[in-house]
């Protein structure tokens, strides 16, 4: 009983220390110079608005993960490690969200379309913002790797979401720029699926513990690919399975935002189950 009451105690402190990192996360963010401009208090009530946002304290609250797993048994020193590494987290997932926005989100300026009302700017920002959380808790995840190879994993997760995104679009000839200009909301969800999908992916192929530069890098690469491959497989089989004589694409391009949902849903349980695979 006592243990139980204890292990309730630990966890509302740790979830004070998630409140007091969310302020943090703020700060950072409001001098992010890719960012910074949205409305907090959200006075306009822009669900566009309030949907990126939240994707991004999501994104917060999982890059805390790493730390509180493998944190100190005595909560005092759990916590400042947890704090120390979730601060450094933030200002990862904030240079991530800088970098993406300067190279393969560039042509998509879902900032802009976000301070316009876009929902499906949204959406996406706040799928890709998970991601980008994803991979930086499969990169603080493990004691014995520390700042050093964190900040190296969370490079390596980054090269591997940019490159993956990029090429999962443009093999599938899905122009995003241009479904936002036409408010395809079937089309967000869709992509948002993906792109959500390939962050459990990078979770699980930079998670472990630190085996030497050569075996960890490598064995995450491999992991990554085979992961982000196997989405790909299984969504081509769901074409056959769920919607014979059609295709996702096809519908979504229709703006069929019944599929574009079921299309997402599908992916993220997709990747969920890659990632028990890749175990």
């Amino acid at each position: 009983m006592m243990e139980t009451f204890a292990a309730m105690l630990r966890a509302a402190g740790y979830g004070l220390l998630a409140m007091a990192l969310c302020w943090a996360a703020r700060l950072v963010y409001a001098v992010n110079p890719a960012r910074g401009k949205l409305d907090w208090r959200l006075s306009s009530g822009s669900p566009a608005e309030a949907v990126a946002t939240g994707g991004y304290f999501l994104a917060v609250m999982l890059s805390l993960g790493g730390p509180i797993s493998w944190a100190s048994d005595s909560f005092s020193q759990g916590a400042l490690d947890a704090l120390g590494f979730g601060l450094f987290a933030v200002l990862l997932l904030n240079a991530s969200m800088w970098a993406a926005d300067k190279t393969y989100l560039k042509g998509l300026d879902l900032d802009g379309r976000i301070k316009k009302g876009s929902l499906e700017a949204g959406l996406l920002r706040a799928a890709h913002e998970a991601a980008l959380g994803l991979a930086i808790l499969g990169a603080s995840w493990g004691e014995s790797g520390g700042v050093f190879v964190m900040s190296a994993f969370w490079l390596l997760g980054q090269a591997l979401l940019a490159a993956a995104v990029f090429i999962y679009f443009k093999a599938a000839g899905l122009d995003l720029a241009a479904e936002l200009d036409k408010n395809n909301t079937a089309a967000a969800f869709s992509a948002a699926g993906i792109i959500a999908g390939l962050g459990l992916i990078a979770w699980e192929a930079l998670s472990g513990p630190f085996l030497g530069w050569g075996r960890s890098l490598a064995e995450a690469s491999v992991y990554f690919a085979a992961g982000a491959a196997g989405i790909a497989v299984f969504r081509a089989a769901a074409d056959l399975v769920l919607l014979p004589g059609a295709t996702f694409r096809e519908e979504v391009l229709k703006g069929n935002l019944a599929v574009g949902v079921l299309d997402s849903s599908l992916t993220a349980g997709i990747a969920v189950l890659l990632t028990w695979c890749l175990m």
